[in-house]
């Protein structure tokens, strides 16, 4: 009987196991398998000159492409920061507060998927950028930094074509979410021209 009773126990723990390894695997997979069907329906959009939805039921739209040329990596990006749309790409945080003129394109994405490749980014490093109107801009990585709070401040900000923000929850390796944020600040290589503006923008719940 207590034989039984140990398989029993056995099987139960094995079962879980299992379902605590599938279910920590999911949001991964998700995001890999999602990657591929945005690219696919990226440029579908691209070849019809439109913004689309990568399925009807969506409730965000494809509105460009990030490239990071030394790493080989592309991420399509979302008009969304929602929780769908994070669950299968990047989204652009609308600026709130910030004048069209000079807004700074602010990308965020999940730490443990989409934005995991952040890690391994550093100074110097380009990144390229395409939205839907097919023009390529150039990007160089100035600095990083660590915030411990959602909502920071930006001041001396690039203007006219703006700056390129990447962000994700803070630390890489950690488990539960928390409200620090790793940022990566890149300069357009076009545009030098700076704003003294201090402009307060929400981060948002990333993870």
């Amino acid at each position: 009987m207590h034989r039984k009773l140990f398989i029993a126990l056995g099987c139960i723990l094995i079962f879980f196991g299992i379902f605590g390894i599938a279910k920590s695997s999911f949001k991964p997979i998700k995001a890999i398998i999602g990657q591929h069907y945005l690219e696919a329906a990226w440029q579908e959009s691209l070849k019809n000159n439109k913004l689309s939805k990568p399925w009807r039921s969506a409730d965000f739209y494809m509105i460009g492409e990030l490239k990071v040329p030394r790493l080989k990596i592309s991420r399509v990006i979302l008009n969304s920061v929602s929780g769908e749309a994070m669950a299968w790409g990047i989204g652009r945080i609308a600026n709130v507060g910030i004048s069209s003129g000079s807004s700074p394109i602010i990308l965020a994405g999940h730490r443990d998927s989409h934005m995991q490749f952040m890690s391994e980014l550093k100074v110097g490093d380009k990144i390229e950028l395409m939205m839907s109107d097919g023009l390529v801009k150039s990007y160089v990585i100035s600095k990083t930094e660590v915030s411990n709070k959602p909502e920071m401040s930006l001041s001396a900000i690039f203007s006219n074509t703006g700056n390129l923000i990447l962000t994700t929850c803070w630390p890489f390796d950690a488990i539960q979410s928390g409200d620090q944020r790793y940022l990566i600040f890149a300069r357009s290589i076009n545009n030098n021209t700076y704003s003294n503006n201090i402009n307060n923008f929400f981060l948002f719940s990333q993870s």
